[in-house]
């Protein structure tokens, strides 16, 4: 080689050596200290909120969907769990009204949403960095004529369809309550016969169908045991609500924990006799990260706050999902 070319060479070579070694030292770094151990948490939890917590600010027109995505990131969450009820077209409810009756004046009058509203709300959301995780529907599934069971599979699909172009992965469902003159027995199979072909359809999706314990069918973990192991569809989960249970709130969600694909919490929980306490949140997400639950834990207020409860609660949810999730 020429002296003249060798001197090119040479500026080359050394920057190139000296590539490599920070390479190497990077690499040597990287792997100096590689864990001994897996980490010691189980779960891994993810701060959220459910839309019906703002109920004020939404029936009274102050917030829209995309308003509590906005703010749910302004309080540093993570998730938003959608309400049905005030997706359009938007209905007008009397002050004060049951949810409940809010819930059939929704099933009355379904919600169709235009592509541009559901295009633009999951657009807020990816810039806001929140995810819309759970679409709950209204969908009740013991109907007690073949009939009504056929309308409400037609009915859950089309929440199903909502929550894909969101880019939710679960619709929450409801077991519904027991007709008169049936049996608890014969609601479950009712509620089955429209579960199963939801499901299928969901998991052609990728979106789950979470079962709420929440009605007459689902009070219990029992109850909510005994209407999945009758679908035994990979895709039947649990949207578990620990303030729901009517007793014994610690134990039941325990229970629930390892089978839940979302969770919602409350300011309070029943005690074994049934009465209501103030929750212990610390002890809650130690159970549900125990189970295994890896997923949201969503602050779902009732009473409702005027402010709206983010303000309140935000911190200790945070705290409480880090604590247990090797933050």
């Amino acid at each position: 080689m020429k002296r003249r070319e060798l001197l090119k060479t040479v500026p080359a070579l050394v920057v190139g050596a000296q590539v490599s070694a920070m390479t190497a030292s990077a690499q040597q770094v990287v792997a100096a200290n590689p864990p001994k151990t897996p980490a010691s948490y189980k779960g891994r939890l993810r701060p959220g909120v459910v839309a019906m917590s703002f109920r004020p600010q939404l029936e009274t027109g102050k917030f829209t969907y995309e308003d509590v995505v906005r703010y749910a990131a302004d309080y540093g969450l993570e998730g938003v769990d959608l309400t049905a009820y005030w997706v359009p077209p938007m209905l007008n409810f009397k002050p004060g009204i049951k949810s409940q009756e809010i819930s059939e004046m929704v099933r009355q009058t379904p919600a169709n949403p235009t592509n541009q509203w559901l295009a633009s709300l999951r657009s807020t959301a990816h810039k806001n960095g929140v995810q819309i995780y759970t679409v709950g529907s209204p969908v009740k599934m013991a109907q007690a004529t073949p009939e009504l069971r056929q309308k409400e599979i037609a009915y859950g699909k089309k929440w199903v369809d909502i929550a894909e172009k969101l880019g939710a992965g679960q619709v929450r469902v409801f077991g519904g309550g027991i007709a008169a003159g049936a049996t608890e027995a014969q609601a479950v199979e009712w509620a089955v016969e429209v579960y199963k072909p939801l499901l299928d359809y969901g998991a052609e999706r990728g979106v789950i169908m979470g079962l709420e314990n929440d009605d007459e069918l689902t009070r219990t973990a029992d109850q909510l045991f005994t209407i999945l192991n009758k679908v035994k569809h990979p895709w039947a989960k649990l949207n578990l609500d620990c303030g729901n249970f009517r007793k014994d709130g610690y134990a039941e969600s325990e229970r629930c924990a390892p089978f839940a694909a979302t969770t919602h919490i409350k300011t309070v929980m029943a005690t074994p006799d049934g009465k209501r306490e103030p929750a212990d949140w610390t002890k809650l997400f130690g159970i549900l990260a125990n189970g295994g639950y890896r997923g949201f834990v969503s602050m779902e207020m009732e009473p409702y706050d005027a402010e709206g409860p983010v303000p309140k609660y935000a911190a200790e949810l945070i705290r409480c999902a880090r604590l247990y999730s090797g933050g």
